[in-house]
């Protein structure tokens, strides 16, 4: 490893200011030009805008109705910036001695994005009205669209926002009578200014008023008498009366120009409102009827326009058409952020590169499996070129990043001030390496960054409670990786698609190019920090920082301990879930068939034919002697299976595991109503049914390392049986032969039909089947009879003798006869 920082290994200066916010409506001249600037545009970016601007350049020479655009991208794509950019630059606004048009074109690398930004400069003078519908203060959530887009084309034109006062202001100026209002307030109100005034809604309108009945007292004869009218009329504007009002009065005011609306975050503004769908299908397509290509609008989104519309499950006619209402749907992907981001703040110089080149080289096996996400979702490869542009970040952390911001922001403890994940994550890459609390800049090349100093650069944006949980994990756990763990853990719990394990925990926390894995010091540390109810671990092994509600209930839980009757009662649950399918094995070339009958410590757990006594050891120093002793017992229980299982801390374990679940369920599950309660009641039935299973798994291997003995003789077993069923069923087929050893002289399963025949028949000769094959019948004396001296026929009598106490003699018509 070289001795060199990773300070040195950039091209440029990486603690320059790079603001963290960016708003679409920031109006700071210096700032949007150091924005643009700074802005990088992709080769999937440029691709998107050049479809956009040979779109408006032809609106002039082909006028159609053709006037929307719907950017989508995910969480932290740049959508934001490119429809600001993009609205900035038709409309060629001036920032500080320069177009933005001029500097996006300077930006771009296409030709022809080039020359259409100079076409439309030069022959489509335009207005741009960009704002951001969620995060605007004067924009009432209820509000419809079209109201919004009225009183924003209003306070862009001068008008003031209240619409009765708007409306006023715009007939005075149809009547040329604007003039002598100004004249009249300046006399009424002198030293104030009319537009300062008619933006304070609760002076301008009775203000107004006054002026009205100076100017004209025949028509108003008391100050307060346009105010009463005004309110006793609503200005009503609908979808198309803002499109013959914005025609008209950009007519009015900018004579000859074009206008568009630029609409940051519709998409959530929305937010799977059907009128509000509606509202803006028909703003737009009013404004294209009416317009056909003067007026056009640009809104943003997280989701595609097909699955918002999708969301909404509705057949109405105007939402299919919707589609349809917006033809230029560009979507930018959260790929286009790693090289923006490489490009803005890691730039490497081009020793730099040669470095990190021959560094990846050399450690690359190692890293790759070091460094490789359990994911559903498909992350970027680690390769020597990604590597190098995006160090000491690693190429998939981009897109993780991305998440961990989105889920932060969609959690609700993201600060007001929380900007969008392109730039957030531009920021973060800066501070990672600049910010005292990080502080790779100054690191040995080979360091790399890892997911707890995210975390710690990110704690404003994280709600409070999880921040306290970390503090609190500080001097409540003295494992060196427990903070770190707590950290990275925390995050990934707003990362849906990646799962916080152990193994990805180590994953995010892996620190430098040559370390060993750290995955056998996390499992250490998430142990450590379960068993102090600092973290908790749910059914699917994933852990995260519990809330009030869920420590409470792990306190509960872990409160719980079986008794020894307790942890019998589950053991005897267990061998009956794995007797499963019931262990059996025929004799006679499957004449006859018998089922093992599970018994556990004097009760018949499974019924069956031939009985199986499973016994636990207590320790396996005294297993020898026990199964000495069961041997000897099963010398005098003939006929009986007895199988001796040793006791195992494993076993023992998840027994406990499993009643600790299914006692909190009990205790706290009963009644369960509120949102937490049943999801907590839910998750631990999914980790009881998850401790059940690994309490039968080991259990199973328990019993297969265990002896079965049959009278007084161990019973052989193959090597590696699949299961105890397995195991079981191979020594019932060796054990039957000795407990049933006179099944040969009767091999068959002889039906009633044929014992009917025997004892029925008046000619013997010719029987078949099971009476031929057992020989039961020979010629004596020229006739056909039973042969009583046969071995399967005599045992009957035998038993007949010993069940009744006579000899007995076989007659056909009565059978057996003393």
């Amino acid at each position: 490893m070289t001795s060199q920082t990773i300070r040195e290994l950039f091209s440029g200066q990486i603690d320059r200011k790079i603001e963290e916010v960016i708003k679409v409506d920031q109006d700071d001249v210096a700032i949007v030009r150091q924005e643009i600037d700074e802005y990088i545009l992709t080769e999937s970016i440029e691709s998107s805008m050049l479809k956009v601007l040979e779109g408006y350049r032809q609106s002039v020479n082909q006028p159609s109705e053709a006037i929307a655009i719907w950017v989508a991208g995910f969480f932290g794509a740049g959508k934001s910036s490119f429809a600001k950019y993009v609205g900035l630059a038709i409309s060629n606004r001036d920032l500080g001695g320069v177009s933005a048009g001029d500097l996006l074109a300077q930006r771009a690398n296409n030709q022809t994005i080039k020359a259409l930004l100079g076409a439309i400069k030069e022959q489509i003078p335009t207005e741009a009205i960009i704002f951001d519908v969620s995060a605007d203060r004067n924009v009432n959530a209820s509000e419809d669209l079209t109201k919004i887009f009225y009183r924003k084309l209003l306070d862009h034109l001068g008008y003031s926002s209240s619409l009765e006062v708007a409306e006023l202001e715009i007939e005075l100026e149809e009547q040329g009578q604007l003039q002598a209002f100004l004249a009249a307030f300046a006399e009424l109100y002198p030293g104030e200014d009319w537009a300062i005034a008619k933006t304070r809604l609760l002076q301008a309108m009775p203000r107004a008023s006054a002026v009205m009945q100076a100017i004209e007292p025949q028509t108003y004869a008391e100050k307060d008498s346009w105010l009463k009218n005004a309110r006793d009329q609503n200005v009503p504007i609908t979808p198309a009366s803002l499109a013959e009002r914005t025609i008209e009065l950009m007519e009015r005011k900018h004579p000859g120009k074009q206008l568009m609306f630029v609409v940051d975050e519709v998409g959530q503004y929305v937010a799977r409102d059907i009128q509000k769908m509606l509202d803006l299908q028909a703003i737009v397509q009013q404004l294209g009827i009416k317009g056909r290509g003067r007026v056009w609008v640009m809104v943003t989104s997280q989701e595609k326009l097909s699955d918002v519309v999708g969301y909404l499950d509705d057949n109405r006619t105007e939402l299919a058409r919707l589609q349809d209402r917006f033809p230029y749907k560009p979507v930018l992907e959260p790929s286009d952020l790693a090289e923006v981001t490489s490009r803005r703040v890691l730039g490497k110089s081009a020793q730099g590169e040669v470095t990190l080149t021959e560094l990846f080289q050399q450690h690359q096996g190692r890293l790759a499996t070091h460094t490789k996400l359990d994911t559903k979702i498909r992350l970027p490869e680690l390769g020597a070129k990604g590597f190098a542009a995006l160090y000491p970040l690693l190429p998939y952390q981009i897109e993780l990043i991305i998440q961990v911001v989105s889920g932060l922001r969609l959690s609700g403890g993201a600060s007001k001030q929380f900007g969008g994940a392109n730039r957030a994550i531009i920021k973060l890459a800066q501070e990672l390496l600049t910010n005292p609390q990080s502080g790779l800049a100054d690191k040995q090349v080979g360091a790399l960054v890892t997911l707890d100093r995210v975390f710690d650069l990110q704690s404003n944006n994280i709600d409070s409670q999880y921040r306290g949980k970390i503090v609190d994990i500080a001097s409540k756990a003295d494992h060196p990786l427990a903070v770190p763990v707590a950290k990275a853990i925390c995050l990934l719990q707003f990362v849906d698609q990646v799962p916080a394990t152990e193994r990805n925990v180590a994953v995010v926390l892996h620190p430098a190019i040559d370390a060993d894995s750290l995955e056998s010091q996390v499992q250490e540390a998430c142990r450590h920090l379960t068993e102090r109810n600092l973290i908790r671990k749910a059914a699917d092994g994933t852990y995260k920082i519990p809330t009030a509600q869920e420590e409470d209930w792990e306190q509960t839980r872990n409160q719980q301990a079986p008794s020894v009757p307790e942890r019998n009662g589950l053991l005897a649950e267990a061998l009956k879930l794995i007797w499963e399918p019931v262990p059996s094995a025929a004799l006679g070339s499957g004449v006859k068939s018998f089922k093992a009958a599970l018994n556990f410590r004097g009760s018949e757990l499974v019924k069956g034919d031939v009985p199986v006594k499973v016994e636990r050891v207590a320790s396996s120093e005294v297993q020898e002697e026990r199964v000495e002793q069961l041997r000897q017992t099963s010398q005098q229980e003939t006929n009986t299976f007895f199988w001796a299982m040793c006791a195992s801390q494993e076993l023992d374990r998840a027994l406990g595991e499993w009643f600790r679940s299914q006692k909190v369920i009990d205790l706290k599950g009963k009644g369960a109503s509120d949102k937490g309660q049943v999801q907590l009641v839910s998750e631990e039935r999914r980790k009881l049914a998850g401790f059940q299973k690994e309490a039968c798994r080991l259990l199973e291997q328990t019993l297969i390392h265990g002896k079965i003995l049959l009278n007084g003789g161990i019973c052989e077993l193959p090597a590696n049986p699949a299961s105890a069923v397995d195991a079981m069923r191979e020594a019932l087929k060796e054990g039957l032969a000795k407990i049933y050893a006179r099944f040969s002289e009767a091999e068959v399963s002889p039906s009633g039909e044929e014992l009917t025949k025997l004892l029925s028949a008046d000619n013997l000769k010719g029987l078949t089947g099971s009476i031929e094959k057992l020989r039961l019948c020979k010629e004596e004396g020229g006739q056909w009879v039973i042969d009583t001296n046969r071995p399967a026929l005599q045992a009957v009598l035998n038993r007949s003798q010993v069940k009744w106490g006579c000899p007995g003699f076989v007659d056909r018509s009565i059978g057996v006869t003393p």
